[in-house]
């Protein structure tokens, strides 16, 4: 029997794709995390397991291996792909992070505000005195914080058939900045409705919201937090609202997460709300029903699932005009604001409902499940000839 490798690393989003992937065929994966063993940090399923990267090298090229499946593609993982053998297929489902550095060119401003970008210059370690021969960073340099690949990772590219991104028409983009990349286009995202992005039992449809505010997604500085506060404190129609931001994760020193919060202590006082701890998910979406209003201030596509579990409650979604998530939700009709001209009235109705109905059926178990039958069809037909 064909068998489906898929290599992962630790994080929260893998678990969903072990459901997925297993009730569409059980019994024909494995799943491997490279250069560790359990307990994993975020990883709940037992199905993981760790194993040596040469380990999984000669496991590939066993010929019982029909694909290779990748759940993000962080460096070390993108160059081990010259090694494999010719057989197996490699889908690559990536994340965003995964493939900033190659479509950087899309953004040439880079990703980051003057503000954030100045910030992080800050936070940098100091040194006594440089080097010579170099040279400080820039805030440019610093507002591209995903370097753009090598030749030897361009040419890594050319071993994956299947490029699954987090919106189709960031396939585009990639393949347009990277001609090695001539994978084909496949649509899978994690979650589905039902387990993931909705509280157990709630009925379908729009729910009331409060008045507040969700700004950004993580601790990253591509959230451009300084940005959004500054545009926000320019405002006279905050009053009675709170600012939720979530800062979970996404800073391992914790420096730009203490910066943003003494930055929204400063702005808004009380009613600036830092999230600082993971909470489960029903208490977490349960939090984002008093959030009538969700401005995400990124640059690249990021914070889909808090868009898309937002969006079905009937929050007003307010993106940058740079971002590839506007015109995605646009071409299906969704009525995605412009953070460059906020207007912080709720949704009507007649839209609330529109846009719960859509997301709904994007995201739905149905459509996820048929999308996880197709891309494990096309993963165990034979490789196409390219």
């Amino acid at each position: 029997m064909k068998r489906l490798l898929h290599l992962v690393v630790d994080d929260k989003f893998v678990d969903s794709a072990v459901r997925e992937f297993e009730a569409v065929a059980p019994g024909r994966h494995e799943w491997w995390l490279l250069d560790a063993q359990p307990p994993w940090r975020w990883l709940r399923s037992e199905r993981v397991r760790g194993t040596a990267r040469a380990d999984w090298l000669r496991r590939a090229a066993e010929p019982d291996v029909a694909a290779v499946v990748l759940h993000s593609l962080p460096r070390e993982h993108l160059l081990l792909l010259p090694q494999l053998p010719p057989g197996p297929q490699v889908v690559w489902i990536g994340w965003g992070f995964d493939y900033c550095g190659l479509a950087a060119d899309a953004f040439p401003e880079g990703l980051l505000g003057p503000q954030t970008a100045a910030l992080l210059a800050r936070l940098l370690p100091r040194e006594p005195a440089l080097q010579p021969g170099r040279m400080r960073a820039s805030q440019l340099s610093l507002a591209r914080p995903f370097p753009k690949p090598s030749h030897v990772e361009q040419q890594a590219l050319a071993r994956i058939d299947v490029f699954s991104p987090v919106l189709d028409n960031e396939h585009a983009m990639v393949a347009r900045h990277q001609p090695t990349l001539r994978a084909d286009y496949l649509r899978w995202n994690y979650g589905t409705v039902e387990e993931d992005l909705s509280l157990p039992g709630q009925p379908p449809g729009p729910v009331p919201l409060g008045p507040d505010l969700l700004v950004g997604n993580s601790a990253t500085a591509a959230n451009n937090h300084l940005e959004a506060f500054a545009a926000l404190r320019a405002r006279d129609d905050l009053d009675g609202r709170r600012l939720v931001v979530p800062l979970t994760y996404g800073d391992p020193d914790g420096s730009y997460l203490d910066a943003v919060q003494r930055a929204g202590r400063q702005a808004f006082g009380a009613a600036f709300v830092p999230l600082r701890e993971h909470l489960p998910v029903a208490q977490y979406i349960a939090l984002l029903q008093s959030c009538g209003h969700v401005l995400m201030n990124h640059v690249r596509q990021q914070a889909l699932g808090n868009l898309v579990i937002s969006g079905m409650l009937g929050a007003r979604l307010h993106l940058r005009r740079e971002n590839p998530i506007r015109p995605w939700m646009q071409a299906r009709g969704l009525p995605v604001g412009d953070l460059g001209r906020l207007d912080l009235a709720p949704l009507a109705p007649a839209d609330a409902q529109r846009q719960s109905a859509t997301l709904r059926a994007e995201f739905g178990r149905t459509a996820q499940r048929a999308r996880t039958q197709a891309l494990v069809e096309r993963a165990l037909a034979p490789r196409p000839a390219r």
